[in-house]
């Protein structure tokens, strides 16, 4: 197995390593490149629905996954589909977020499989969230660790959500009511590594529990736009039959809009993961 950092924020591509055929001792070299890089990239690997689910099981089980509908063989498998002839040219994940955070236990990693990709564009961006954390300042620290944040599904499948209007090739359902809303700590601890990561996202977080969305949009905006500032980013560029795992509880990614006109076509899923913890446990 031969690792290659993407960046010196984060991000590593995988040579040499078959995922049909992963020995022990192969297992545990991924665990420790998948802790390092956070998000590790897998080329050349020849996967079905089946083997994608069964790797996913391998990993520790499939989460939940509202919303989307999967494959009719493998619920669990989700396909994520852009046609060349959509009229909308917004691609599915195209705001940075973490995967679900507006679930009590959010998934602890997601793998996504490239079955078709256009002849340029449909990257997707990668930011740290270890690394944002460490670059605050130890007043705005200090501030944050004690407080929770709200996540809630609802601007991306609440009753006045239109992604599933600009999305022609998926299946996509949205709550007629308002989604409930889940608290979380603004400053997580990796339930692996044991390191604090800033953890809010534009998609998914609402505003700062016990405080008006008014009165958290200022920090909020601060802290999105924080964390997404270049030397805590990779850029992965998709090539067909590659596979790319990352980690929710310390990243966020963004999905590019800039192949119209071109399909890419992909198979997702997420691995079950714990309840958020913060620093005070």
């Amino acid at each position: 197995m031969r690792i290659h950092p993407l960046t010196g924020a984060l991000g590593a591509e995988i040579e040499n390593v078959d995922l049909n055929n992963l020995t022990d001792q192969t297992r545990k070299q991924i665990e420790i490149a998948f802790h390092e890089h956070l998000v590790l990239v897998f080329p050349g690997q020849s996967l079905t629905p089946a083997t994608l689910l069964a790797l996913t099981h391998e990993l520790g089980g499939p989460g939940e996954t509202p919303y989307l509908q999967g494959l009719a063989d493998y619920p669990d498998v989700v396909p994520i589909i852009k046609a060349a002839s959509e009229r909308s040219p917004v691609s599915f994940g195209s705001g940075w977020h973490t995967d679900f955070t507006f679930q009590s236990e959010p998934p602890s990693r997601t793998l996504l499989y490239a079955q078709q990709t256009p002849p340029h564009g449909g990257d997707t961006l990668f930011t740290n969230l270890y690394l944002a954390y460490d670059a605050l300042s130890e007043g705005l620290k200090n501030l944050l660790a004690p407080l929770n944040s709200l996540h809630s599904a609802t601007r991306s499948y609440g009753p006045n959500s239109t992604l599933q209007n600009q999305l022609e090739n998926m299946v996509i359902t949205k709550e007629t009511d308002e989604p409930p809303e889940q608290a979380h700590p603004v400053i997580r601890i990796h339930d692996v590594t044991g390191r604090p990561a800033l953890w809010v996202n534009p998609t998914y977080t609402l505003r700062f529990e016990n405080m008006t969305a008014a009165e958290s949009k200022p920090l909020l905006d601060y802290l999105n736009q924080f964390v997404t500032q270049p030397s805590f980013t990779c850029r992965v560029r998709w090539q067909p039959q590659t596979l790319v795992m990352w980690d929710n509880r310390c990243t966020q990614h963004c999905a590019t809009s800039d192949y119209h006109g071109h399909r890419r076509e992909m198979l997702r899923t997420t691995v079950k993961g714990a309840r958020p913890k913060g620093l005070a446990g």
